[in-house]
């Protein structure tokens, strides 16, 4: 025996986000997304972008001035139609942000959920400076480079001495 069976994976009203792979901090864009409609009518209907916080799940939709977050549609069967939301990116606030976008006619909706990292436009650098002391010595060193810095934008992270009685063991150990 023989037996044909079909099976069809699309709802009549579908909303398909196109994300980016992050966000990075201070950037303005444009999330998009695509609605389509399979059903046998016309529909007509609402997409909303929601934006939360990805580890406390607070909504931070002011925060990336997405004021304008709900988008109306009207497309004729078999018919698509894209949308956009402008966002900006905000600096500091969020490390990550899950987006859930929705999609809602009469008697059809459809959604989708997931999260995006944000990237910090700064970078993590680290300085060393050799302080040699020997045995019964005392020595008074400046740190020209903290002390003198005339950065607008350098935000000091962390501060840390240590000190060894052998620093040929650090080259040894770093073999």
């Amino acid at each position: 025996g023989f037996i044909t069976k079909q099976t069809i994976t699309q709802k009549e009203l579908m909303i398909q986000p196109n994300p980016p792979r992050f966000l990075r901090e201070d950037d303005e864009i444009y999330f998009t997304a695509k609605v389509s409609n399979l059903s046998d009518d016309s529909l007509s209907g609402s997409a909303t972008l929601q934006l939360f916080d990805a580890f406390t799940m607070q909504p931070v939709d002011e925060l990336f001035e997405n004021s304008d977050n709900i988008k109306s549609f009207k497309m004729n069967k078999g018919m698509s139609e894209g949308l956009s939301w402008r966002l900006k990116i905000p600096v500091g606030k969020v490390e990550a942000v899950v987006y859930r976008v929705l999609a809602k006619s009469d008697e059809f909706s459809d959604g989708e959920e997931n999260a995006l990292p944000i990237l910090t436009n700064r970078m993590l650098l680290t300085e060393t400076l050799p302080l040699p002391v020997n045995g019964n010595q005392t020595k008074s060193f400046v740190l020209d480079k903290l002390k003198n810095n005339n950065s607008t934008t350098l935000q000091n992270y962390n501060l840390t001495l240590e000190f060894t009685a052998n620093p040929a063991w650090y080259a040894i150990q770093a073999l």
